[in-house]
């Protein structure tokens, strides 16, 4: 008996919209995964000029809740033994890396010229963590606001803090961004390159991310706005297109974490740390220093890219396992 076209067309509709809902579920995941793996990763350090190569340095939180470093350990940033601890969340900055303990303060180690890294480290009742590349922290408070402290020469981290009702923070060299809660990004600090308009940057956002002269969001939609030094190409005034559920930014390069899992890298690639074609694979979080980045593996393993004189973007990853997930905590 010939089928027809009617029950041909019923049977269509019910595929693609099987089809539809199942891509769509994998999108829901995908976006899921990628905000419970943030703030696993860290990459820090890693200056370049005419005169010297300052080595960068990676943090990884384990599967138990301490923390595994490796790269230059100048000033004890990333002590090869690791760090012990229950910790829930991880950042570096130039010199200086901080974690997040289960009962929301902060540890800190590596420099503390500026104050950026107190050996007692930070109390507080704190829920996230940003070091910036050039010697200053921020904490976002459970209340919404956000801690400072550190460098401060150019309002990168006023010692009040910052009132608001956040949910993000972002630090980069000398400036810093904030997410509301509302979606828009308020942003303080040097502004000489358009990185931190006083008046802030409205929109749908859901996540941020500076590097050293620029800044990043990704809205809602997966696509990510950028403003900032677009030298080497990292912030493309007009955004970049794509659905996207993570991203990060480095010295003058940027990284994004498409849905299926691979990366995406726009900007200075020097030395390897943004390849123009990508990164294929199945990550769930990532993480760019000045000069090298890393990348999470639902596996539990970190793969590694860029400037690696000092072991900090090792060519065969590290293995771990690591936490790929604050579902647990």
């Amino acid at each position: 008996m010939v089928m027809s076209e009617s029950l041909a067309y019923s049977m269509m509709r019910v595929f693609v919209n099987w089809q539809r809902e199942r891509r769509l579920n994998k999108v829901r995941e995908r976006k899921q995964a990628a905000r419970m793996a943030n703030g696993l990763l860290a990459a820090g350090g890693g200056h370049i000029d005419l005169f010297r190569r300052l080595g960068g340095h990676s943090l990884a939180l384990r599967v138990d809740g301490s923390i595994a470093c490796w790269g230059y350990n100048g000033d004890g940033r990333a002590p090869p033994a690791g760090v012990p601890g229950n910790f829930v969340a991880i950042a570096a900055g130039h010199a200086h890396s901080l974690a997040l303990r289960v009962d929301g303060s902060v540890a800190c180690w590596g420099i503390n010229t500026f104050g950026q890294a107190p050996p007692a480290g930070v109390p507080g009742n704190f829920v996230a963590i940003a070091a910036g590349p050039a010697h200053h922290s921020l904490a976002l408070r459970v209340d919404g606001s956000v801690a400072c402290w550190g460098r401060n020469d150019l309002g990168q981290a006023p010692p009040d803090g910052v009132p608001g009702n956040f949910v993000a923070i972002a630090a980069g060299t000398v400036h810093s961004l904030a997410l509301r809660a509302d979606g828009s990004v308020a942003c303080w600090g040097y502004n000489g390159n358009g990185q931190a308009p006083p008046a802030g940057v409205p929109g749908n956002f859901v996540a941020i991310a500076a590097g050293w002269r620029h800044s990043l969001a990704l809205r809602a939609d997966g696509s990510i706005a950028c403003w900032g030094d677009n030298g080497d190409g990292e912030a493309p005034p007009a955004g970049v297109p794509g659905k996207f559920v993570a991203i990060a930014a480095g010295g003058d390069h940027s990284l994004a974490l498409r849905v299926d899992g691979s990366i995406a890298c726009w900007g200075r690639n020097d030395l390897g740390q943004a390849p123009p074609d990508g990164v294929p694979g199945n990550f769930v979080a990532i993480a760019a220093g000045v000069r090298h980045s890393l990348a999470l593996g639902a596996d539990g393993s970190v793969a590694c890219w860029g400037y690696n004189e000092n072991g900090e973007a090792t060519t065969d990853g590290v293995s771990g396992p690591f936490r790929v997930t604050q579902a647990d905590l």
